[in-house]
């Protein structure tokens, strides 16, 4: 048994343990991929019996030294691993946050009189470094490769409220934690418990004051985009029955080669919203939009950099009701667009709902 407690949302120096995804092995970044990098599952303690901090894995119980999977079949235990101490005692420490970042080396970060402290991996010391204090209350913490599965663009990203527990505020890895964005104001002061990974989005859980043993608060960060890769084969998104697709958002730097991607609509219902972005590098696109068979697209946003050639762009009419808004952007500073004064954009053609309206 770990010594840790459960107390209320919001109340004492809780939560003191954090189950996470991590690597396989500390440090070892392997080939990159997502199972090496988060596929094994980590936890962080706050020891109030022995007053510091613990770092444990899940490893085979009947092969102690082999690390477990996810997932995996096998019974597993909890085995601990050496993690250098906090610099301040355990006792004055609250909300524990723990992740993993690009360098295979845990995040920890934790409130301390109204205050925030995060520790990081420091690649040019060759060792862990503190970054803050910040003013606020109760962090979380996220590395995005787990909700957006790419890891070049992928950050740590550290979320706690404001002193006041109005503002959720966002500090990023690669800005050192040292910029504050407010993500969002919320209409009471609130507590932040967790946050947790989606599928391309993710998400924030707390309560707010009024209500504190309800999960109240529930945020989203923006949607991360779907990205294929070149040569990208036909690509089909399948819609639900009914309801709606929400949101998709697709980005394609699809270089010389050519890209079909249709979007089948709900039956019923709504694309909210959809976001196309294509650099279409020298190849054409044939990209279709198919309309639901009631209600609306809101939005419907398509950008393209078309580069040197052209592209065929149909959007299809719901059968009634409306496009809510539709907006197509193209760019025309590149040949065969630039120096002639009045150049031909190719056919274009954007079909009206039988009933109803565009608007606007």
């Amino acid at each position: 048994m770990l010594p840790v407690r459960v107390g209320k949302r919001g109340k004492g120096y809780f939560p003191e343990a954090r189950i996470v995804r991590g690597p396989r092995v500390m440090g070892e970044t392997a080939d990159n991929s997502f199972q090496a990098l988060l596929g094994y599952a980590w936890m962080g303690v706050l020891d109030r019996a022995q007053r510091r901090f613990r770092l444990f894995q899940a490893r085979k119980t009947a092969l102690g030294s082999e690390p477990w999977p996810i997932g995996s079949p096998d019974e597993a235990e909890w085995v601990e691993v050496e993690a250098p101490p906090l610099p301040h005692p355990v006792e004055e420490i609250r909300h524990l946050a723990l992740c993993f970042d690009q360098a295979a080396r845990h995040v920890v970060a934790y409130e301390r009189d109204e205050e925030i402290w995060i520790r990081q991996w420091d690649p040019l010391r060759g060792g862990y470094t503190m970054r803050g204090p910040f003013p606020g209350r109760d962090p979380v913490l996220i590395w995005d490769f787990e909700v957006g599965y790419f890891l070049p663009d992928s950050d740590v990203l550290l979320l706690h409220l404001s002193p006041d527990r109005t503002r959720v505020i966002m500090r990023v890895q690669r800005e050192l934690y040292a910029t504050p964005h407010v993500h969002q104001t919320l209409p009471s002061p609130g507590y932040l418990d967790q946050a947790v990974a989606l599928p391309y989005q993710g998400e924030v859980l707390g309560s707010l004051e009024g209500d504190p043993d309800t999960t109240g608060l529930v945020l989203r960060t923006d949607p991360y985009p779907v990205r294929g890769e070149d040569p990208l084969a036909p690509t089909v998104f399948s819609p639900p029955n009914q309801w709606a697709l929400i949101p998709v958002v697709v980005v394609r730097d699809v270089g010389e080669d050519g890209v079909a991607a249709p979007l089948s609509p709900p039956v019923e219902w709504a694309y909210i919203p959809i976001v196309l972005v294509r650099d279409l590098g020298t190849d054409t696109l044939s990209p279709g939009l198919s309309p639901p068979s009631a209600w609306t697209y809101t939005p419907v946003v398509i950008v393209r950099d078309l580069g040197q050639d052209q592209a065929s762009v149909g959007a299809s009419p719901p059968l009634s009701w409306s496009y809510q808004l539709v907006v197509v952007a193209v760019r025309l500073d590149q040949p065969p667009y630039t120096n002639t004064g009045y150049e031909n954009l190719g056919g274009g053609a954007m079909s009206p709902p039988t009933a109803w309206s565009y608007g606007p």
